[in-house]
């Protein structure tokens, strides 16, 4: 009995070995810090890691590995806890404290040869990284011009392209939506896109830039041109560097807009506008 007993057993186990998945392991991207951490720990939006460091410095990296930011901490602090996106708990374990601290970085976005709607003097610069095939893109654009049209003289949209690989057709409207602009006429694209969102196809996407009355002669040559891919894969490096995982994904005077909500976008204009203004106070 004691031998048929052991034999099952064996038995059990090489058919469990049998099931067994291969598991792989591979590396795809290596962080070399500069100083030695104490500890790591992912954002809880997954956008970002957090270093501490021996030297009680908190680096922020994108997940790529570019360093977007560091901040002293108190020495006192010996353990953190990512709350949220932009939110950390710091332990002070011998002192028996904790406090919740909010962690902002201020992002540096390229406005240079963007679309802009707005007066291009406003000292507050709205950067939003869209996905015309987007239904959330589609959603806020009516709030975004609210805000627009509520802080004119002190607010400037700045659109800049994200358009993501699950989206057959953003690609193309991107690049017709460029190819607009150098007609004057990509606001009107903007929006007839947007308005169709979920009805995009090449051929569609032809017929609304016929409705924005452009010159389609001049679109098939511009759509062509190498630099609007460019542009699109450049604005695409820039927000992946900065964070941007998916659409809309905005900024603020280069600082994230967690709220998508109006009272969100009031309370982050309104601190930079009353920022900027501190800054013109004589010191």
């Amino acid at each position: 009995m004691r031998l048929l007993l052991l034999s099952l057993s064996l038995s059990l186990c090489c058919a469990a070995s049998a099931l067994a998945g291969v598991a792989d392991l591979r590396e795809l991207t290596r962080l070399q810090f500069e100083k030695t951490p104490l500890q790591i720990a992912p954002s809880s939006d997954g956008r970002r890691l957090y270093v501490m460091t021996e030297d009680h410095q908190l680096q922020i990296y994108t997940l790529a590995g570019d360093l977007q930011g560091q901040v002293e901490l108190d020495p006192q602090v010996d353990q953190f806890v990512p709350l949220g996106p932009q939110h950390l708990l710091l332990q002070k374990t011998a002192l028996k404290q904790a406090s919740i601290a909010l962690v902002e970085i201020s992002q540096q976005i390229n406005i240079s040869s963007a679309p802009v709607l707005g007066d291009e003097s406003a000292p507050v610069t709205i950067a939003v990284f869209d996905d015309f095939e987007c239904p959330y893109c589609a959603q806020a654009v009516p709030l975004i011009k609210q805000v627009v049209d509520i802080y004119a003289g002190k607010v400037k949209l700045v659109f800049k392209n994200f358009p993501l690989g699950s989206h057959r057709n953003a690609q193309y409207a991107a690049l017709t939506a460029l190819a607009a602009q150098r007609q004057g006429k990509f606001w009107e694209m903007h929006d007839l896109l947007y308005a169709n969102y979920n009805k995009l196809n090449p051929q569609k996407i032809d017929e609304l830039a016929a409705e924005a009355g452009l010159n389609f002669d001049q679109l098939k040559k511009d759509r062509q041109d190498p630099q609007l891919s460019a542009r699109i894969k450049q604005d695409m490096d820039e927000g992946t560097a900065a964070g941007v995982r998916g659409t809309p994904t905005i900024f603020i005077n280069g600082r994230l807009l967690p709220d998508r909500s109006l009272n969100g976008f009031r309370q982050l204009i309104d601190d930079e506008l009353a920022r900027l203004e501190r800054e013109k106070q004589p010191q």
